[in-house]
């Protein structure tokens, strides 16, 4: 697939059929993601696959635990949609309204129903820094983790990055090897994308490139 088709053919996927998805081709696109420019080649990342059994019981006490309407606590700090800039909170709330518009007064429910069960994702990775950790490596694990997702979409594979996946961090560590010394920045969820979900019905406007670019001649 040409680079730009890649790019634009990149959906955030909610919701996953049930096919599993290969080792060798996850071990393939971390290969791939591994040649992201790094801040002096430092390479800060370490990468948890979550698949099969650990992940059907991470899964389970998700599930269990967003019964109870207990609020997240993720390990990278989060903010309130009220306290981003005003850019920021228009976009969010067009997003919002064209979520709404796509699948009804009951979207909430809909979405909130899919990331309960963390997207019926076959495969999940967690993305982990140092505990001390700069700044610019933040930078580095974000890009490292866009250059993961298009090698996924090359692979016609589905990826979905969320605050859900990283919500309960207590629960991910209890299943995974994950030391004190590291934080969980951010999970994506890998899988064949099933197109018959309402959810993967949901799309994304960008703003004019106007907005965003200032030339200076």
């Amino acid at each position: 697939m040409e680079t730009k088709n890649t790019i634009l053919n990149r959906h955030s996927t909610r919701y996953f059929t049930d096919q599993k998805v290969d080792l060798k081709d996850i071990k393939e696109i971390l290969i791939l993601a591994q040649a992201t420019p790094s801040w002096v080649n430092s390479q800060p990342e370490h990468i948890y696959l979550a698949t099969g059994q650990s992940l059907e019981t991470i899964r389970q006490r998700y599930l269990n635990r967003s019964k109870t309407a207990a609020h997240g606590k993720p390990e990278l700090p989060v903010k309130s949609r009220k306290d981003w800039s005003k850019q920021g909170q228009d976009n969010m709330a067009a997003w919002s309204d064209g979520v709404s518009e796509t699948l009804g007064s009951t979207w909430q429910d809909t979405m909130g129903s899919a990331a309960d069960k963390l997207y019926n994702a076959p495969a999940i990775l967690y993305l982990t820094l140092p505990k001390d950790y700069s700044l610019w490596s933040l930078y580095d694990l974000g890009a490292f983790g866009q250059t993961l997702m298009l090698s996924a979409t090359d692979r016609g594979l589905g990826s979905m990055t969320a605050y859900q996946l990283i919500k309960f961090p207590d629960i991910v560590r209890n299943n995974l090897p994950i030391s004190d010394d590291e934080v969980i920045i951010s999970g994506i969820a890998l899988g064949f994308r099933d197109n018959s979900a309402t959810v993967n019905k949901i799309n994304s406007n960008r703003q004019p490139l106007e907005q965003i670019l200032t030339i200076n001649n």
